[in-house]
């Protein structure tokens, strides 16, 4: 599937130096990975990609923000599970996981410390299923473990929110059965909110987007993982994460609802300044 890029700087008037990520050295990807056409994620295409487990058996998905923290949905660790977050996964059935020739290094295990939800959240139509994870220590960056990008200048949300195409990435199954071995690469396209009220009988609010993908590609064990688009700044691309996967159809038809990031930057660094 082809990348459209997100937001062109000079198209908006930005140099790259202007664009406000939460943590600098983000969203680098693979140029490979740019590249990918299939279902099945290049094995370089997330490497912000977090697998929330308890033993072994997988939970829910997450992504890697800072050297810190995880973000993921508030449904995700709201029954007080004993999670661990695993960095740096792609095929679980794996230790080392290899696509021919081009193998990544092991994933790597961490306990969590801290896990903040949302106060704001409703359980009826999921407003503010957001989440955040502080990890028991900090990340060390690698070439399979980066983290990905945070737009934190909320002038730009009006520019973000006219953007149509993005992709998710996750671990969920096709039906309502297992998991996905092999982490999926999930084509999205924003529809207006209303679809989602009349499909869920629910309001799909200003801090939710509303999604149209094909049928049984967005399912079970997809939720707390992110949704987002390439940002082109000069001569570099960037990954940038838009939403979070927060609820769908049990039947894993579209449309589906995600958590919209940029209506919760402020939440999400009031968070991380005060337990840094």
């Amino acid at each position: 599937m082809f990348w459209f890029p997100l937001i062109v700087c000079f198209f908006l008037g930005l140099k790259p130096g202007m664009l406000q990520f939460l943590e600098s050295n983000c969203g680098r990807m693979d140029s490979r990975a740019l590249q990918n056409t299939n279902s099945l994620a290049h094995i370089h295409e997330g490497p912000w990609m977090a697998y929330l487990h308890a033993g072994g058996k997988f939970h829910c998905g997450g992504s890697l923000i800072n050297h810190r923290y995880v973000l993921t949905a508030y449904h995700c660790i709201q029954h007080g599970e004993t999670l661990s977050v695993r960095l740096g996964e792609y095929n679980t059935a794996t230790y080392n996981d290899c696509n021919g020739n081009d193998c990544i290094p092991p994933y790597e295990e961490f306990q969590i410390d801290k896990a903040i939800r949302n106060k704001d959240y409703t359980r009826n139509n999921r407003f503010h299923d957001i989440a955040l994870i502080r990890l028991s220590r900090w990340v060390e960056y690698k070439a399979h473990i980066k983290p990905i990008c945070l737009i934190t200048d909320k002038s730009l949300h009006s520019y973000i929110e006219s953007m149509q195409d993005f992709k998710a990435t996750g671990w969920g199954s096709r039906t309502r059965g297992s998991p996905s071995r092999t982490l999926k690469s999930i084509p999205i396209h924003r529809l207006d909110r209303s679809e989602c009220r009349n499909r869920y009988m629910v309001e799909c609010g200003s801090g939710q987007i509303c999604v149209d993908h094909e049928p049984g590609v967005a399912c079970g064990g997809d939720s707390g993982g992110p949704m987002g688009h390439m940002v082109r700044l000069g001569d570099q691309t960037v990954y940038v994460q838009v939403g979070i996967v927060s609820y769908g159809n049990p039947e894993c038809r579209s449309p589906s609802v995600f958590t919209d990031v940029m209506n919760h930057i402020d939440w999400i660094q009031m968070v991380i300044r005060r337990f840094p």
